[in-house]
């Protein structure tokens, strides 16, 4: 008899109860079969939780894997210090440090925050992942007591300045960090030994701050524009941000820069004031963005992106999400419709919409029988749910339906309007709070010290 061939699904990763520990779900289906059949002596619940908490602590001491994700979000005095535990418990592992203090750290917390800084910068040879999020005094405390180390294995350094107050930015040194792949820096500017160490590989980069992006910015074109005059090598960075700070980007530096952003799927640019941000502009010719994002500019800075569009042909036939935020005087210009043929989805968050009503709703000429085909994603804030439907209707009667509307709850709402958006487009949800720069606060390591 032959053998049937089977074709082999690829992996999964495991979700729910199936992604614990083995020995773990043995032991709470263990105490669950034992409480279900002794009909008689029923234990309480709070009893077969205290023995799988108990099998859980025993199970778990010895798995180090489970201890590298350690998260600082306080420094109280009293609470439990359970740094050296996790460490000790990790068994070398390479760890995943966060430290968000996102106030001035009070001098009777002052011995609970230096222990903990100490700790972190003890096992720099073990870092993976270190996000700082603090205050720019706590940053300065920082850079004057503990001393530039090498990071071999981290891939990913986040460093925010919380709560900024001024134009001072503070400073932090760091040494060799060979496999570096992702780098956000906002509101401070840290001194690294060699830039050159992981230019090549780097594929996030997110800067915050004028002095910061012009540093780090020259820095990383330069050094890419060294490494590849001799062996053509294709840049990994993939996603950038750049706000509040611009360098000089004329002459050589320019054409170094526009070589190291050429292969970027995704983009975001705010913050802006100065002249630099036309010669930015002027150098976005990568085929491969997928995503732009532009944040707070001003009508200056808006008409000189259009304009750019306009007089140089630019043309991103890859991208997919445009999102535009906060942008003063913002109008519809037909040179978005040749600069983003693919468009599919649409953000406007605190930005003028109406001109863009008027263009989604209605023909722009014999050659353009639509605005952006492809385009079936909405997110909106401060909408006229009337004014949307005419631009649903209008959209879906030339065979161009809006699948997915994002619209903020108006303080005063068009009741009939809204229930026909309902009815008319698959999916109306409100759009989701919006931080411009947020860090999810997960687990308190400190919480963990009885776990």
């Amino acid at each position: 008899m032959e053998a049937t061939p089977v074709l082999s699904e690829p992996e999964s990763t495991p979700q729910g109860i199936q992604s614990l520990p083995l020995e773990l779900i043995c032991a709470i289906f263990s105490v669950l079969h034992t409480s279900s059949t002794r009909k008689a002596q029923k234990m309480a619940p709070v009893h077969t939780l205290t023995r799988v908490c108990r099998f859980w602590r025993e199970i778990s001491q010895g798995l180090p894997e489970l201890w590298t994700d350690i998260r600082i979000f306080h420094c109280r005095p009293g609470h439990p210090n359970m740094l050296g535990e996790y460490l000790r418990r990790s068994n070398l592992l390479p760890i995943d440090i966060l430290l968000q203090v996102s106030s001035d750290v009070a001098a009777n917390q002052m011995a609970e925050f230096w222990s903990a800084i100490l700790g972190i910068w003890a096992v720099s040879a073990r870092w993976r992942t270190l996000h700082i999020i603090t205050t720019a005094k706590n940053f300065s405390a920082m850079k004057y007591n503990v001393g530039r180390k090498d990071a071999p294995l981290l891939e990913s350094l986040e460093l925010r300045v919380s709560k900024s107050q001024s134009s001072y930015q503070p400073s932090l040194s760091f040494g060799s960090m060979p496999l570096l792949r992702s780098l956000v820096v906002h509101e401070i500017a840290p001194q690294i030994s060699d830039t050159a160490d992981f230019v090549g590989q780097l594929e996030t980069l997110d800067l915050f701050g004028a002095s910061t992006c012009t540093h780090l910015v020259v820095d990383l074109a330069q050094h890419f524009e060294d490494s590849s005059q001799d062996t053509q090598v294709i840049p990994r960075l993939r996603h950038l941000s750049l706000r509040s700070g611009l360098p000089s980007l004329y002459g050589a530096f320019g054409v170094a820069f526009k070589s190291y952003i050429s292969f970027l799927t995704t983009l975001r640019m705010g913050n802006f004031r100065d002249h630099n941000f036309q010669t930015l502009c002027s150098l976005l010719s990568t085929p491969f963005l997928e995503e732009l994002t532009l944040h707070d500019l001003t009508h200056a800075c808006w008409t000189t992106f259009t304009g750019t569009l306009r007089d140089q042909h630019l043309t991103f036939p890859a991208l997919r999400t445009l999102k535009l935020s906060s942008i003063t005087q913002c109008s519809f210009h037909r040179h978005l419709i040749d600069a983003f043929p693919a468009l599919e989805h649409l953000s406007l968050l605190d930005t003028a919409s109406p001109t863009f009503f008027s263009a989604l709703s209605k023909p722009e000429s014999p050659s353009y029988p639509i605005l952006w085909p492809h385009l079936r994603s909405l997110a909106l804030d401060n909408a006229d749910y009337r004014a949307l439907c005419i631009v649903v209707e209008a959209r879906s009667a030339m065979g161009h339906s809006v699948d997915i509307l994002q619209v903020d709850t108006p303080q005063f709402i068009d009741a009939v309007s809204l229930q026909w958006l309902q009815k008319h487009v698959k999916t109306l949800k409100r759009n989701p709070r919006r931080p411009l720069d947020s860090t999810t606060s997960v687990l308190d390591a400190t919480s963990l010290a009885h776990s």
